[in-house]
């Protein structure tokens, strides 16, 4: 099947996580490849870190080939990633270094190979139970590598101070001009500090 497709041959410079990598396909070009049917551990989880050096140790420096089967909502290639007769993305799941990403996998042998790696308690399956969190449902938690949102701006607050300025400016223009008797909230102490205070001040202007 692969055989008839045409395959991108690049050298991988970089390796982000478990399942990306960075390739360069000649001429300064440079490609972010998101390994498809598989997903690793965020580098916040636990295995993490192992699930990138594991992928590291596989392609990194070395000569890959690449079949893309889509491109992601960020713009990386996706697709199955071959250092010579190796086949990567297989090997990721074969160690249990990587879960099948079943939501979108192509692959139907990665399931059994998964299965394989659980019973023999081969990387992220050594784990205790409630470490194993998948990277999936671990990202709707928010702790992952999700993208944040933009928040739009919240004129909410800017209207309630100008309320609240507005409404103690007019109440104190209305109680030095005589026509607010706020002496039965206002202990007599603040009113004596006012009154003090007011002395100073210029007569406000008529308004008639």
């Amino acid at each position: 099947m692969t055989g008839r497709k045409k395959l991108l041959e690049a050298r991988v410079v970089h390796v982000s996580d478990g399942d990306t990598l960075k390739v360069n396909c000649g001429d300064g070009l440079t490609v972010v490849v998101r390994l498809c049917s598989i997903d690793t551990p965020e580098q916040a989880q636990p295995y993490g870190p192992e699930a990138r050096e594991a992928l590291a140790a596989l392609v990194l420096n070395k000569s890959v080939r690449i079949e893309q089967t889509a491109r992601d909502r960020y713009g990386r290639i996706v697709g199955r990633v071959f250092r010579g007769r190796t086949f990567v993305n297989e090997e990721m799941v074969r160690h249990g270094h990587a879960w099948v990403y079943h939501d979108y996998s192509r692959e139907p042998e990665f399931a059994r190979l998964e299965e394989r790696a659980r019973r023999a308690r081969q990387g992220l399956w050594a784990l205790p139970k409630a470490k194993r969190v998948p990277p999936w449902e671990w990202r709707k938690l928010g702790k992952g590598k999700a993208r944040p949102v933009e928040k739009g701006w919240n004129p909410w607050p800017w209207l309630l101070a100008m309320l609240v300025a507005g409404v103690l400016a007019g109440g104190a223009y209305l109680w030095m001009t005589g026509r607010l008797d706020i002496s039965r909230w206002v202990p007599d102490a603040i009113l004596r500090f006012w009154s003090a205070g007011q002395a100073h001040l210029p007569a406000p202007l008529s308004l008639c």
